[in-house]
């Protein structure tokens, strides 16, 4: 008995068959890598937001017309206002704590008021997201870290319009006692601001208080499915 046969090769096999196999094999592979490329495309789509920046990628999706209920869109682009509202907020009231020092103000002050750039990806985090997540997916989990997120966002802004001097905090307190007029009337426009932005958000805070209790699922409804 031939010693191929033996070990199962059969005696005809040519190099152009070894060929002709290896190139289908490469085909499968080439077939299984590009399936599974595809794999979490089906999941949800691509992340948008925050829109890509130097070292910043997109991290979630983000789409208020398409996502969110018609019913409560008007609602969320209004939370939506508010959240970039309070990035422009912060920014002026850096912008007013190096002008206190630039005028003779407190060094500590100035460099403090950088702490509250936290404010700009915590407010996303904190209560944002997760009132746009819970209007979207109706989630109680969800509904209830934006319950508490939003009053973590009112207590900061309360925080930050109160403006306690030599804490970085362009407020009430810190215009009150400010020297120089010109940083006077620019802290009094930040304390405003900070003022208004809180009394927003807790009214938001209300609404969205009153849109989850109407929008509770019956008993026997679907678990949480919170993305």
């Amino acid at each position: 008995m031939p010693a191929d046969s033996v070990v199962g090769i059969p005696a005809d096999l040519s190099l152009a068959m070894v060929e002709e196999k290896e190139a289908e094999l490469a085909k499968r592979r080439q077939e299984i890598r590009r399936m599974q490329g595809n794999v979490a495309s089906p999941l949800g789509p691509e992340p948008n937001f925050p829109p890509q920046f130097l070292c910043i990628k997109p991290l979630v999706y983000h789409n208020i017309k398409e996502q969110v209920p018609v019913p409560s869109q008007r609602f969320m682009y209004t939370l939506a206002f508010m959240y970039f509202a309070l990035i422009a907020i912060i920014i002026y009231n850096i912008s007013i704590a190096l002008l206190s020092f630039v005028f003779g103000g407190s060094g500590m002050h100035f460099g403090l008021s950088f702490v509250y750039l936290v404010g700009i990806p915590g407010a996303f985090v904190v209560w944002y997201y997760n009132v746009y997540s819970s209007v979207v997916s109706e989630a109680n989990s969800r509904r209830w870290l934006g319950y508490v997120g939003l009053a973590l966002g009112v207590i900061f802004d309360i925080w930050m319009a109160v403006g306690v001097s030599g804490l970085g905090g362009c407020g009430w307190i810190m215009a009150l006692g400010e020297k120089n007029f010109l940083v006077f009337i620019l802290a009094i426009i930040s304390a405003s601001l900070w003022t208004a932005h809180c009394l927003m958000l807790l009214l938001l805070g209300i609404k969205y208080f009153r849109m989850a209790s109407s929008a509770k699922p019956e008993a026997g409804a679907p678990a949480d499915t919170a993305p």
